[in-house]
């Protein structure tokens, strides 16, 4: 069994390890145990009744089953933080269970044999660390990760209802996340940009795309007013961390800074993505048109 045994950053960082754990365990036939993903298991389904979150569904949870406390789920998660902390100090790293702990500059190649032995073997494998990858075996078994992160029907049927009148006015929806708040100080700055540079991006766009009807809805951890976006058909997102998100996987295209949050919505939506870097230039889309204009209606 892989275990996750440390929380790190927010719904979108959580949601990429798990995925290359899920991965992982997908390709060499073990199983997942997150109990880190507490805050945040209550979002989905499969992942609600399960204190312990575990890939597979465990068989003894069902839609019956009661939804585990916050309390249950932050003592699970700080207990197994600190047991695989503790073995891993005491250089019990091997047994009774392999313990991997990576800095935040690390990384680690699921996808190596050594990985491989390990998750294969009779002990746990626990993950401290961040930069547990697997890209090859993500893409590979997309179809299953995305299955096990499918949100609860009345959150979908919300998603769906928000964007529908959206949808029937327009030809395609580009998102658009304007991560302010954290990112006026994450790596100095580097990735926060002021409305203006969001709104020239979305003006690129819209004449990239013409003369096709281009609606745009967006999303942030900050108020913004609609006055900024004038000549633009804008929409302000859901307002909601889980339905800003899935809302972005239904679009046609998303932009914004780097951010694991659109990430994830790209990847679970399929939809591609463009960055923006300060020192980007303009936006050009000619690579990725016949993405964008190939996309089934949602």
């Amino acid at each position: 069994m892989i275990v996750v045994a440390r929380e790190y950053g927010q719904l979108g960082n959580r949601l990429w390890l798990y995925a290359h754990a899920i991965a992982a365990a997908e390709e060499y036939g073990v199983s997942v145990a997150n109990p880190c993903f507490n805050e945040y298991a209550n979002l989905f389904p499969r992942t609600a009744r399960d204190p312990w979150c575990r890939y597979p569904l465990a068989t003894e949870f069902d839609q019956e089953s009661p939804i585990v406390s916050s309390r249950h789920r932050a003592l699970l998660s700080q207990s197994t933080y600190l047991a695989a902390k503790s073995m891993y100090l005491a250089r019990f790293r091997r047994f009774p269970a392999h313990v991997l702990r990576l800095r935040n500059d690390q990384s680690l190649d699921m996808t190596s044999p050594a990985f491989e032995k390990m998750a294969k073997s009779n002990r746990h494998t626990m993950l401290l660390g961040w930069l547990f990858r697997c890209q090859s075996f993500l893409e590979k078994h997309a179809t299953k990760i995305r299955d096990h992160f499918q949100l609860h029907e009345s959150d979908q049927i919300a998603i769906d209802r928000f964007l529908s009148p959206i949808q029937s006015e327009a030809d395609l929806v580009v998102g658009v996340h304007i991560r302010h708040g954290d990112y006026a100080t994450f790596l100095g700055g580097r990735y926060f940009f002021p409305v203006s540079d969001y709104v020239a991006a979305m003006h690129e766009i819209q004449q990239q795309l013409a003369p096709r009807r281009v609606a745009f809805m967006v999303c942030s951890n900050a108020e913004h007013d609609a006055g900024d976006f004038h000549g633009l058909n804008v929409h302000f997102g859901p307002g909601h961390l889980l339905h800003d998100m899935y809302a972005f996987a239904k679009t046609d295209l998303i932009i914004g800074p780097p951010s694991t949050y659109t990430g994830w919505a790209a990847f679970y939506g399929n939809v591609p993505r463009k960055e923006l870097d300060r020192d980007r230039g303009p936006i050009d889309l000619k690579t990725l048109q016949s993405t964008i204009l190939g996309r089934p209606a949602a």
